[in-house]
């Protein structure tokens, strides 16, 4: 797939088949993930790749925790009104939810300050790690993948630390589930025109000064 159709498919994905995925395919789309740019060139992220089930089974239930601590009971209940798109979201959620630990890949990117690990700042090496992680996710599609970035697991990120053996130095900055869609396919999300998003020289001038 070409970059710009990629870019235009790309669309989180929440539900999964269960098709094992190719390691020949994890190792193009990591790689691909290094070859982002760094401040400083320090490459300071890190991937886990987890495929072992009693693992992902626990990750899915942090994940699962994460939400409660999140929303509690706060998940309002359908609008009257709701759209089929809104269906399709809320549904895949609660899917993804249901299901994480049942994804044929997770993966957790990290962020570890190498030259001075106690000095690990998310918030500061976030302008690389997530440069990473959009690298990930238009490799992922271009090779027919489906992603999300999800973060709930940050409230239970103690336990999820100790359970992938991450140095507490480290910073999880998102756990990914990779596989192939699961009745849903690539593209179709909608997005604003350029025209409402884009200003020329100063906020809400929408067409260019003349030269």
């Amino acid at each position: 797939m070409e970059l710009f159709e990629a870019i235009a498919a790309q669309r989180a994905i929440r539900r999964y088949n269960p098709d094992p995925v190719p390691e020949e395919a994890i190792r193009k789309i990591i790689e691909a993930a290094t070859r982002a740019p760094s401040g400083g060139n320090r490459q300071p992220w890190r991937f886990i790749i987890i495929r072992d089930p009693e693992l992902k089974r626990k990750l899915g239930e942090y994940y699962k925790v994460g939400i409660t601590r999140a929303y509690g009971n706060r998940v309002p209940a359908p609008p009257a009104d709701e759209t089929p798109a809104q269906r399709r979201r809320r549904e895949a959620s609660a899917w993804l939810t249901d299901h994480m630990g049942d994804v044929p890949v997770l993966i957790m990117v990290c962020a570890y300050n190498e030259d001075d690990p106690a000095a690990t700042n998310l918030a500061q090496l976030g302008s690389s790690i997530y440069l990473a992680v959009q690298n990930l996710l238009l490799a992922a599609t271009g090779l027919g993948l489906g992603t999300v970035i999800t973060t709930l697991h940050k409230l239970c990120d103690a336990e999820v630390k100790e359970l992938l053996g991450i140095p507490k130095e480290a910073e999880t900055a998102a756990l990914i589930p990779l596989g192939y869609p699961g009745n849903v396919s690539f593209g179709g999300s909608r997005r604003r025109p350029i025209e409402q998003v884009m200003f020329y020289d100063r906020w809400g001038t929408v067409k260019p000064s003349s030269a």
